[in-house]
């Protein structure tokens, strides 16, 4: 038997955490990935959610650790294995003036120090709707000392869908 690695144990409580806010019914999960990459040796898991009262809004979280990391910790060797994390929101858009607004509330609830990304795309031949794709990218490794950070990011997340659902809507 081993110790499950850092990607695992990350896992494991942003699952539960979420699970517990759907059988409480708070949000629903409407879809979740877990995969090895052979090609790479690496992790990826990703679980989609909905808060119930805002149902245009899906949110990802994506927990990733690829081959570097996964080595340094199973081999014990020098360095601080950790995985990169990911949050988005997905939702439509009828027009992309509302896009600064959605960058200033999500780099008001993560933080200056948080990228914002948005990526627009639309179907050709559709007028004015738009699918935004904001992403908030964390620079740096998570690791086991940050669980109780990664709980904290849920009540995040839950405010930004309430703050975006208010521009968007």
């Amino acid at each position: 038997m081993f110790d499950p690695t850092v990607f695992e144990n990350l896992k494991v409580v942003v699952e539960g955490a979420l699970y517990d806010l759907d059988l409480e019914g708070q949000i629903l999960i409407v879809d979740r990935q877990d995969q090895v990459d052979m090609a790479k040796m690496g992790r990826y898991y990703q679980i989609t959610f909905k808060d119930l009262s805002i149902d245009t809004i899906h949110v990802y979280i994506d927990l990733k650790m690829d081959l570097d990391n996964l080595v340094t910790e199973l081999r014990n060797l020098d360095g601080d294995p950790g995985c990169i994390l990911e949050i988005g929101f997905i939702f439509k858009l009828k027009s992309l003036d509302v896009c600064p607004q959605i960058k200033q509330v999500l780099t008001t609830i993560w933080g200056g120090t948080r990228e914002i990304k948005q990526e627009i795309s639309y179907l050709y031949g559709t007028k004015n709707e738009f699918t935004n794709n904001s992403k908030v990218i964390f620079h740096r490794l998570i690791h086991e000392g940050n669980i109780d950070d990664l709980l904290q990011m849920i009540d995040y997340i839950l405010e930004s869908i309430h703050q975006l659902h208010n521009v968007i809507k």
